[in-house]
């Protein structure tokens, strides 16, 4: 838990959605030299071009955050750094010629195009992958690229825009053409694009790392086969021990399914499959363009896979096919008892049936979008689904003749079991409910992440996935997974660059040693951790929920007592002997070297905030505007002028204060009284932090960082839209922003 997340628990649904390209790609003075850059550090854009219909669309490798959400982007729709506009899509059968007018759209708050506001570099292009024939038979290639060069890889054709493109300025328009050859009706591929921005002084270049995809489904094949599927295109497989990361796919990836873990199926984006045989992953050719949500089978050679505007392929062992399905609703989930007794369910309460020749509609009695299917036989299935809002979901029931609902308060997105008196579903807000044959319960999952897949094998493990996070089940009780530095980070703070921590969901914190990131062992695991503060690398304290501290010593972290069980979320001292808590209904904690004590606060409101400029001229903040400053004495209540929730707090000094809340909130204090400037937003901001009067900076939700100069607030374009729930740095030119499964870096 964030703070004040859960009174906003929608935003917890977001993920990152970051179209076009890293920071590190938008580098000021562009790519360097012939060498191709990672891939670590690159987000692509996907397209699909169908041939005969004349029509070009565009999408994120991730085009949605959640099942709840629509968020495919089309090519002339908004991405993060540039919109893609098209226009005159059409196709020359005669001359076999498809082509479009597409021009681009500047999306950022500064010019791009130019390295100094006058002298024009142009933006590029480049085409990163493909194109590659996903419908009918035939070749594809471009045919009038202004050149090709080095971006990812050698020999890239690009089309160049030259001109410098202002915020908000859209390039004249450019001609792309592709010859097309044979019975092509679909072909895809990826771009990325190039460009100099103008850098402004005090802004920095800020490089993204996610630190966990969307885990969206699993299969187990035995306790030491399970395979896992997530939006960054990867596989992970677990052996029993631990798990290792697979490269499969330039795609989202949605469901896995396997006869064997020599025969695994995996389906996503763009009519993208993927089949392992057990030492290489190869794509098959669906023969469509449109994203498969999932895949089932009965055998290797007898598989069902379904996706958007209800597709529904079959595979026969040999080829993929398509089969009628008789609806457009967009179908999310498959399962069935055998090849002649299948069902799929999807958007608007759509429930189809199989029964070994044709596909028919069932009766579910919803209108709810229905995200996950399980059946232990034909007539004892399960669906589950999402109401218009977070807090309503549907279990339902088909015992052979007809469907029946329950309601559940919250969303639901994935269903499975192991028996029909031991089955599972997972959804919002980390949401797990268990059914033992007679009824439901909730089992506690230690997560707030939205959770979207549960899979397992029968009478072994089970694991439940999601937002950064895989959860693992033992017949008691969920535990977190450790699979890699996966989790959202709430805070951050460092001794020096090569010395800085982040703490975060499930009690996992990680540590940068000036080049990575790595995870630290934690004794005390499983809660959710919200502040951490240090007097030095040796001596570092870290809070988090139900009364949690921890204290790390520079070998290893060991739990105090705090003799609360309140949500503790932020932490500051004036030394290692002089360190201030604070959290729920008004908590505030003081340590003195050897112990926790209370301290009165006069105030039930939460506090999320502390800082100080020495022990006795500390700040606290909370809800509803509360401001606190301690004496040395006592605390006492300080007038903010607003009612808005305060979360984050910093000064350069007693008499140069800064407090940051919701809605864009931003208060400063001279020392006197606490008076409003104006941050240019609306967006929630969480932490401010900063090294002089004159250069400080704020974050907050939708990848919001600003910049105080002294003078007024500007933005910073982080290269994410995720929630930024912390901030830290070494220097005005070496800062470090955390948030929802993400960490910034920003330098100059």
């Amino acid at each position: 838990m964030k703070r004040v997340l859960d009174r906003f628990p929608w935003r917890r649904a977001g993920g990152v959605l970051v179209l076009l390209l890293a920071g590190g790609c938008f580098d000021a003075e562009g790519p360097s030299g012939p060498q191709p850059l990672p891939e670590g550090v690159l987000q692509r854009i996907a397209c699909t071009a169908r041939v005969r219909a004349g029509t070009l669309e565009c999408s994120a490798p991730r085009v949605d955050l959640a099942p709840g959400l629509s968020l495919a982007v089309t090519l002339g729709g908004q991405g993060i750094y540039v919109a893609l506009r098209s226009s005159n899509v059409s196709y020359d059968g005669l001359s076999g010629i498809f082509q479009a007018d597409v021009s681009v759209q500047n999306l950022v708050v500064h010019a791009m195009g130019t390295p100094d506001g006058s002298t024009v570099t142009g933006i590029k292009v480049f085409f990163h992958s493909g194109p590659t024939v996903t419908g009918g038979t035939g070749t594809v290639e471009v045919v009038n690229a202004d050149g090709t060069g080095t971006f990812t890889a050698a020999n890239q054709p690009y089309f160049e825009y030259v001109a410098i493109l202002q915020s908000g300025d859209v390039s004249a328009a450019k001609t792309w053409q592709w010859s097309v050859s044979g019975e092509v009706t679909a072909f895809t591929f990826e771009v990325l694009v190039s460009a100099d921005l103008l850098e402004e002084h005090s802004v920095l270049r800020w490089v993204t790392q996610e630190t966990g995809g969307i885990y969206w489904a699993v299969w187990g094949v035995s306790g030491t086969d399970v395979f896992v599927v997530s939006s960054e295109g990867s596989v992970l497989h677990y052996d029993g021990v631990s798990w290792t990361p697979q490269g499969v796919a330039n795609a989202s990836l949605y469901s896995v399914w396997a006869a064997s873990a020599a025969d695994v199926f995996v389906v996503g984006g763009n009519g993208t499959i993927v089949h392992y045989d057990g030492l290489s992953w190869t794509r098959q050719n669906s023969g469509t363009a449109e994203h498969l949500r999932a895949v089932w089978g009965a055998s290797g050679a007898d598989i069902f896979a379904v996706g958007d505007n209800g597709t529904i392929l079959h595979y026969d062992g040999s080829s993929w096919s398509a089969q009628t399905s008789g609806t457009t609703a967009h179908l999310t989930s498959v399962w069935g008892s055998s090849g002649t007794d299948v069902f799929a369910v999807g958007w608007n309460g759509t429930i189809l049936h199989y029964d070994g020749t044709s596909w028919s509609p069932q009766t579910s009695g919803t209108t709810f979008r229905l995200n996950g299917v399980w059946a232990s036989s034909g007539t004892d299935v399960f669906a589950v689904g999402s109401g218009p809002t977070a807090f309503e979901g549907i279990i339902l029931h088909y015992d052979g003749f007809s469907w029946s609902g329950t309601s559940t308060t919250a969303t639901l997105y994935g269903v499975w079991g192991g028996s029909g008196t031991d089955v599972f579903a997972v959804g919002y807000g980390g949401r797990i409910l268990h059914y033992n044959g007679a009824e439901w319960s909730q089992q506690t999952s230690g997560t707030s992440n939205f959770l979207y897949g549960v899979g397992g094998v029968p009478a072994g493990p089970v694991f439940a996935l999601g937002d950064g996070t895989i959860l693992r089940y033992d017949g008691t009780g969920w535990s977190p997974e450790p699979v890699g530095i996966e989790f959202g980070p709430n805070a951050v703070w460092g001794a020096s660059g090569s010395d800085v921590f982040a703490v975060g969901d499930l009690g996992r914190i990680l540590h940068y040693d000036g080049a990575s990131w790595s995870p630290q062992t934690v004794t005390e695991s499983g809660v959710g951790l919200n502040g951490v503060w240090g007097a030095s690398g040796t001596h570092v304290f870290v809070v988090g929920e139900q009364g949690t501290i921890l204290r790390y010593d520079g070998t290893g972290w060991s739990p105090q007592t705090s003799g609360t069980g309140e949500d503790l979320f932020g932490i500051w001292g004036a030394s290692s002997n002089d360190v201030f808590a604070v959290g729920g209904f008004g908590t505030i904690l003081h340590y003195d070297g050897t112990s926790w004590s209370p301290q009165a606060s006069g105030t039930t409101e939460y506090l999320y905030g502390v800082w100080g400029s020495s022990g006795t001229d500390v700040f606290a903040v909370g809800g509803f505007g509360t401001i606190l400053h301690y004496d040395g004495t006592s605390w006492s209540l300080q007038a903010s002028g607003t009612t808005e929730y305060l979360n984050g707090v910093w000064g350069s000094s007693g008499t140069d204060v800064f407090a940051v809340g919701d809605l864009g909130t931003i208060l400063h204090y001279d020392g006197t009284s606490w008076s409003l400037q104006t941050s240019g937003t609306v967006e929630s901001l969480w932490a401010v932090w900063g090294t002089s009067t004159t250069d400080v900076f704020a974050v907050g939700d939708s990848g919001t960082i600003l910049h105080y100069d002294g003078t007024g607030w500007s933005p910073q374009t982080s290269w994410t839209d995720a929630s930024l729930y912390g901030v830290w740095g070494t220097s005005g030119t070496d800062v470090f922003a955390v948030g929802h499964v993400v960490i910034v870096h920003g330098t100059r």
